[in-house]
């Protein structure tokens, strides 16, 4: 048994480490072991359990093994938990932003009455909306009627899912598309006039994980493995926009990778992330899983300082919304 144990501890110390350094993988194999992302808090939750029974039978070795694991998964647990002391205190140089996975308002104009009216409620400068659905089945024109701004932006390439919308209260100019091939994700890039500045606005969804029956394959972790890689390519092309831009930027949208992923370190290199900055407690976006997972994001330049980050759960779409405030510094 004390064999087993000591093997069991070994094998969870490596995967621990595997799990840490699978971030700086390249795409391809990133992608092929991207799954150990998924399973930090799990493993977290056996290695402080082990590490304690292991310290109560009183085996040095086990518990110290145990316990560099725990260690480990618990630090990585740390990019999906923030306590900040920054206070909700916007000025005139504030900007606020929503960000939201909107789930087609479930095709219901009630649903799109009810959550736009709760956004608006919000006060936001800037409205980012992911998963818009397509004009056949839900109009823009009756969803920009309800939110009301003066500017807005679509995709020009209307697809049957995945559909993306920028509505702002101040002016947008210079509009770039990136589409990817064989795929409905894509990424809006827009330039905010704002108080005499300019912001990059980055409005992205990228490839879906594949982990609902409605994406995946006769092999669920072969499916989640391929788009894995192909997010890591779309994260990859997004971070070398970023970094030719002129201006600060903001990214933000359904990322559908965790923190501990390629993608999201592709990001992270060159932004902040706007949770870790101005977020409290756990930042789970994903409700379907009870919110265990983070794929949602804000990210934003070192040039901005996040003033606040508020997630909000909703019973209108699988994802919590997202509410920023930034200011120029």
């Amino acid at each position: 048994m004390k064999r087993f144990s000591y093997i069991l501890a070994v094998f969870t110390v490596l995967l621990a480490l595997l799990t840490a350094v699978m971030p700086w993988c390249t795409p391809a194999i990133a992608g092929y072991l991207s799954p150990l992302g998924l399973l930090v808090i799990p493993l977290a939750v056996f290695c402080t359990l082990a590490t304690i029974i292991s310290v109560l039978c009183r085996s040095k070795s086990i518990s110290l093994l145990f316990g560099t694991a725990c260690l480990i998964s618990l630090f990585l647990c740390g990019k999906s938990w923030a306590v900040s002391f920054e206070t909700d205190k916007p000025n005139t140089h504030s900007l606020r932003l929503v960000s939201w996975n909107a789930e087609g308002f479930q095709l219901n104009k009630d649903t799109l009455q009810a959550s736009a009216a709760f956004i608006r409620n919000l006060h936001p400068d800037v409205i980012c909306l992911q998963e818009r659905p397509h004009d056949n089945l839900l109009h823009r024109d009756s969803i920009s009627a309800v939110f009301g701004y003066p500017y807005r932006v679509f995709n020009s390439r209307e697809d049957e899912v995945l559909n993306l919308a920028i509505y702002s209260r101040f002016p947008l100019s210079n509009m770039k598309e990136f589409y990817f091939p064989d795929s409905y994700n894509k990424v809006l890039q827009i330039d905010l006039q704002y108080n005499g500045k300019t912001i990059r606005l980055f409005n992205m969804h990228l490839q879906t994980t594949g982990m609902t029956p409605a994406f995946q394959g006769n092999n669920l972790l072969h499916t989640y493995q391929l788009n894995a890689k192909e997010r890591n390519r779309q994260a990859q092309l997004l971070a070398e926009a970023v970094a030719s831009s002129p201006y600060p930027v903001i990214v933000c949208g359904d990322l559908n990778d965790t923190p501990i992923s390629y993608a999201y370190r592709k990001l992270t290199a060159q932004l902040d992330d706007c949770f870790l900055e101005a977020g409290n407690s756990w930042g789970g976006t994903y409700q379907p899983s009870n919110n265990l997972f983070r794929i949602d994001y804000t990210f934003c330049s070192p040039e901005l300082k996040t003033s606040a980050y508020h997630l909000y759960s909703n019973c209108w779409s699988d994802h919590r919304i997202q509410y920023t405030i930034v200011t120029p510094l």
